[in-house]
């Protein structure tokens, strides 16, 4: 063991447990002595509004991450697709039997539950609980998450209570209506996305409605809505594993929009392109349109979404850039600004057994872009989905570097560590850990169910959560792996 990792270790080891002994002291009323300074965090989906998955604490070299094991491991009260997030010595998830939970990061201890009920729409997709990703408000001491009822939820974090003034009804049409993607936390306001549940109709045959919804925390109250599809009932689903994402210093927001559902007047037939269907948009923090753009190269029929909310990145001696996936197969990246001029980089890499959705993850100290879902092909045969990692060559050109499969279908972006990759299996389950640079396997654990939810990181642990309901964090030898028995939190 290396003892400058030795040392990054035990120093994560006391912010956490200072962290928790504070939130301890402070008992169960929001954060009236201000947020905890807490370098571990991980508050939202894709750790900071740029969706980059970078953890820029993590000091894991491939050597640690052939080491991993599961620290501890707790088993929740149903599938979990929302991100683990962190803070403060906890780790918030949420579930599909719509109950969100707070557990000891270093233990997996319960601490609290909170069960919010579940939605149970017509049609062929089953129920739904907690699906979006939160965001924990660490000015505020709040975790926000969407029950099924449509309405936002605000909780404390040190008990899990709602606040005073809360919940927020932001959807009278729960059965239609469905938030998938991530909350994101941008000065005082929440973005909300919103799009279709299996593009079910209500019982008046209405779609639902596509948007993004901005909520002054300080009301609280609906500041601004962007109707990806001017017009009710359309389509348009803002539903990618991020949300939106938002420039560095919070001036413009971000979001990549789904097929909208409109009669082709001419046609007669179903037309995908209508408003900003299938489009990349920049918007004002109040969420007026600014720039957009809709790729030639997607069809305007067929359901080719923007399954994904643009990760934001910026290599060296290049443009600021934007980065999504579509389900025509293709990795686009964008100059941001300069949506309009089109695409600069249109990269065949989707999966084949799947849509091709998510976003890719950036790493600015190895100054590669990894995407995950992508499939993998060699000599004719596909060998299952995983992630490809690009270069980013001094001219901003971008370099195929090495593919490697992970598992099967729809996978989550990789969260970057240090010099490692972890990466969900999706409907394969398991996760594995790669070697940023080179591709290799370096670490693999297998589940019993699906992981399509986004694994997140504090300093060098790593917290996932499966399909079947069980959370697991998982660390290199040196944090000191715990027993293998499974907490039970039903």
């Amino acid at each position: 063991m290396r003892p400058l990792l030795l040392a990054t270790a035990l120093w994560a080891l006391c912010l956490v447990l200072a962290a928790t002994a504070g939130a301890a002291r402070r008992g169960g009323g929001g954060d009236p002595a201000g947020p905890v300074p807490d370098p571990l965090a991980w508050t939202a989906y894709g750790g900071d509004t740029q969706l980059t998955g970078f953890s820029d604490t993590s000091a894991v070299s491939p050597a640690d991450a052939r080491t991993f094991g599961v620290e501890w491991a707790a088993q929740l009260d149903g599938g979990v697709v929302a991100s683990p997030l962190v803070y403060a010595g906890r780790v918030y998830v949420a579930t599909e039997a719509g109950s969100v939970y707070a557990l000891d990061l270093v233990t997996g201890a319960l601490l609290w539950k909170r069960t919010l009920g579940t939605q149970v729409p017509d049609g062929d997709c089953g129920s739904y609980g907690i699906s979006g990703t939160g965001a924990i408000d660490t000015k505020r001491g709040l975790l926000y998450v969407i029950s099924a009822d449509g309405r936002l939820q605000a909780l404390r974090l040190d008990d899990g209570t709602t606040a005073p003034g809360w919940p927020l009804t932001l959807t009278t049409r729960p059965e239609v209506e469905y938030d998938w993607g991530g909350l994101q936390i941008v000065g005082d306001h929440l973005y909300v996305p919103f799009a279709s549940y299996c593009d079910n109709v209500d019982d008046q045959g209405n779609a639902g409605d596509g948007r993004v919804v901005a909520v002054d925390l300080d009301g609280p109250a609906v500041d601004a809505v962007f109707d990806t599809v001017p017009g009710p009932d359309n389509l348009g689903g803002v539903w990618g594993f991020g949300g939106i994402s938002a420039e560095p210093d919070g001036s413009a927001i971000y979001t990549a929009v789904g097929n909208s559902w409109v009669t082709d007047p001419v046609t007669g037939e179903l037309f995908d392109a209508a408003g900003y269907g299938d489009s990349v948009v920049r918007l004002t923090t109040g969420l007026v349109p600014v720039s957009s753009d809709r790729p030639a190269t997607i069809p305007t029929a067929g359901d080719y979404d923007f399954g994904a909310a643009p990760v934001l990145f910026q290599p060296d001696g290049c443009p600021p850039l934007a980065a999504a996936n579509n389900k025509d197969g293709l990795l686009y990246v964008w100059n941001r600004d300069d949506l309009a001029a089109g695409p600069i980089l249109a990269e065949g890499i989707g999966t084949v057994s799947a849509p091709f959705v998510g976003a890719p993850s950036w790493s600015p100290r190895r100054q590669m872009l990894f995407d995950g879902s992508a499939a993998i092909v060699r000599n004719g045969t596909n060998l299952g989905d995983g992630v490809t990692a690009y270069t980013v060559g001094a001219d901003c050109t971008f370099d195929r570097v090495w593919s490697t499969v992970t598992g099967i279908g729809t996978q989550p972006p990789p969260l970057v560590l240090g010099d490692v990759l972890f990466a969900d299996g999706g409907y394969a389950g398991g996760y594995k850990a790669l070697d940023a640079t080179t591709g290799a396997v370096l670490f693999s654990f297998e589940t019993k169910a699906a992981t399509f939810a986004g694994p997140a990181a504090a300093g060098n642990l790593v917290l996932t959560a499966d399909f079947d309901g069980v959370v697991r964090a998982f660390g290199p030898s040196y944090l000191g792996a715990g027993s293998t028995t499974v907490l039970s939190y039903p």
